[in-house]
């Protein structure tokens, strides 16, 4: 027992260490980073919150949703219109962008929350399919395929965002209040209802739950994930274009997801962060990147269904067998010694 406390504790001290190593590296990361790395990491910043988009409902309520796109695109137009075209001063256009997205959220909500399964999956998907076609087919307004460019982040507090490295400060910051904001959510009563609607809808209707009401919530709150995220991608790359809520990409970050594993918090975190590499250092290997990327995804998702995290949990798990049963073989050779010495002792004496 005092053996099996002891090789707990180290292991809780070597997550611990691990842990603060990991956050001590990506803070320190302009010291040692050229602008390329600062510039790729940021881009896993923007697509991780669109991750966590996807991911809490996903993970958490069992939705899959192919809308969390449009709610980018939304949050990075409106930054587009307000900001850099009408000189609107931060931080109207960005809360701006934040209420229309969750307004609109609140809307699709309405219409899809009522839904399960694929016809969830469909309503989704055409939702998402009319906002990128009127990003499309608008070019009074939104500019067509050509989008809105010019685009710069803001001043705050005095600090330049301009600067790769203040940005990517600024933008590591945001991401961590919002994943300690999305853990707590998860760890709330909340997020437990969620995942009592996940396994069965109708046994927590009857036991008084809103089911529709916080399967609505979860997707506005998703939808906000999404918004920031699109904020962060349009002041880094100063232009946002049909292309942030076209198909492709949304059928992208729900592999992402399924790459890191739906059913973990972080999930979508470590798919945002190999993606994102993956592309980066396959593109500069061969202009078929894409299909050695698809390739790839298919092969992860084949071999462990439940992501790179439910791998280490399926080993983590054997080897937590084989050491109990190790210990129980100790135990017991332990507890029989003494017997078998008086077994031989008496044998003697006879």
């Amino acid at each position: 027992m005092t053996r099996s406390v002891v090789q707990r504790d180290t292991l809780r001290g070597a997550k611990l260490i691990g842990a603060v190593a990991v956050v001590v590296a990506l803070v320190t990361l302009p010291a040692y980073g050229d602008q390329y790395t600062l510039t790729t990491f940021i881009r896993t910043i923007y697509f991780g919150f669109l991750a966590l988009s996807v991911g809490f409902l996903l993970g958490q309520g069992g939705m899959i949703s192919l809308t969390q796109t449009a709610f980018f695109g939304i949050s990075g137009y409106v930054v587009g219109l307000l900001g850099a075209e009408r000189g609107v001063p931060f931080p109207i256009p960005e809360l701006a962008g934040l209420a229309l997205v969750a307004v609109t959220a609140f809307l699709f909500g309405l219409i899809v929350m009522r839904t399960h399964g694929i016809v969830l999956l469909m309503l989704t998907l055409a939702l998402g399919q009319i906002c990128w076609s009127f990003a499309r087919q608008n070019t009074s307004v939104l500019h067509g395929w050509a989008g809105i460019r010019g685009i710069q982040p803001p001043s705050v507090l005095g600090l330049d965002l301009t600067q790769n490295a203040t940005f990517y400060w600024m933008s590591l910051v945001i991401f961590g209040l919002g994943l300690l904001l999305l853990w707590r959510l998860v760890e709330s009563p909340f997020g437990l209802a969620l995942n009592g609607i996940r396994e069965s809808p109708r046994r927590m209707s009857a036991l008084g739950y809103p089911v529709f009401w916080l399967r609505v919530t979860a997707f506005v709150i998703a939808a906000l994930y999404a918004g920031v995220g699109g904020i962060l991608a349009a002041w880094s790359s100063g232009i946002v274009t049909p292309t942030a809520l076209q198909l492709s990409r949304t059928i992208w970050i729900l592999l992402i997801v399924i790459l890191g594993g739906a059913r973990y918090f972080w999930g979508p975190v470590l798919g945002a962060v190999i993606a994102v590499w993956l592309d980066v250092i396959i593109s500069q290997l061969t202009p078929r990147y894409n299909t050695v990327i698809g390739i790839v995804f298919v092969v992860v998702i084949l071999v462990a269904p439940n992501g790179i995290l439910g791998v280490w949990e399926r080993i983590s798990a054997k080897r937590r067998r084989f050491r109990e049963v190790a210990e129980n073989e100790h135990a017991e050779a332990l507890s029989t010694a003494p017997k078998a010495r008086r077994r031989l002792s008496r044998a003697e004496e006879d």
